[in-house]
């Protein structure tokens, strides 16, 4: 796989439609992400982290600037970016099964990477639902079948635009856990929008924090923790303060309260 993102001077500005003012949602940055890297991004509402996810996946262009994902320049989407979004989006009318199947046909890989299905399946814990509708999975389950579904294709990259904050805080656990263990399994490239501070330090490498409208890198923290993770491991309290603080979530006597 050739996951290796690189973003150079992006720019992306919107036009209003209520005043004949445009608004800058992402000004100057450059970022370059490593093949097969875990990279979560934290920021306020407004900063532009979805903007620049979609622009990833060529769902959006930029007004300047160039992507490249794997040396080529991104324009349009491509099977070699997955993307799962906060819901679902799982066809109502299908099966787990046929929804994974579809992906494949769509994507032009299943003679590729059909045989994979039931791996898949049963990798997901799934196996016994492969033949259910989404109405009649819980929540966890089918942002599990989402997750799978966008990994049937083996992309290059996988963009994961806040996949797990509907669910629980135990169902969002269990997922994260799986969303390592598959990425460890496939090499994909990851690149995560969470406004989940835990969330980033669990699952990154590195975690990029962005500054308000317009979206600008504010900082790039590395996480320098083995996995698996402890959640109540000093490393870890200090990595989430150091974040909360860098954005102005809590100033010293309210971080006493989270450690």
């Amino acid at each position: 796989m050739n996951g290796k993102i690189e973003i150079n001077r992006l720019n992306k500005v919107f036009k209003r439609a209520d005043t004949a003012e445009n608004f800058c949602a992402i000004e100057d940055l450059s970022l370059e992400i490593e093949s097969g890297e875990f990279v979560s991004i934290v920021g306020t509402s407004g900063c532009g982290k979805s903007t620049l996810l979609r622009i990833i996946a060529g769902l959006e262009t930029p007004t300047h600037g160039e992507v490249l994902c794997g040396g080529n320049t991104v324009s349009g989407t491509s099977p070699s970016r997955g993307m799962v979004f906060q819901e679902h989006t799982l066809f109502p009318w299908m099966s787990v099964r046929k929804n994974i199947v579809f992906a494949l046909k769509s994507a032009g890989r299943f003679k590729m990477f059909g045989g994979d299905v039931d791996t898949l399946l049963e990798t997901a814990g799934l196996t016994d639902f492969a033949n259910s509708f989404p109405h009649q999975l819980s929540g966890g389950m089918r942002q599990r079948a989402a997750l799978i579904r966008s990994l049937a294709v083996s992309p290059d990259v996988l963009l994961l635009d806040e996949p797990l904050g509907a669910l629980d805080s135990f169902t969002r656990m269990v997922l994260q856990d799986e969303i390592i263990r598959l990425w460890k399994e496939r090499g994909n490239t990851m690149l995560l929008i969470t406004h989940d501070v835990d969330e980033a330090v669990y699952l990154s490498n590195r975690i990029i924090v962005m500054s308000p409208r317009p979206g600008r890198i504010a900082e790039i923290v590395s996480v320098p923790m083995s996995y698996p993770r402890n959640r109540g491991a000093s490393e870890f309290a200090q990595l989430r303060t150091r974040l909360l603080k860098r954005l102005n979530f809590a100033s010293d006597t309210q971080m006493d309260y989270y450690l």
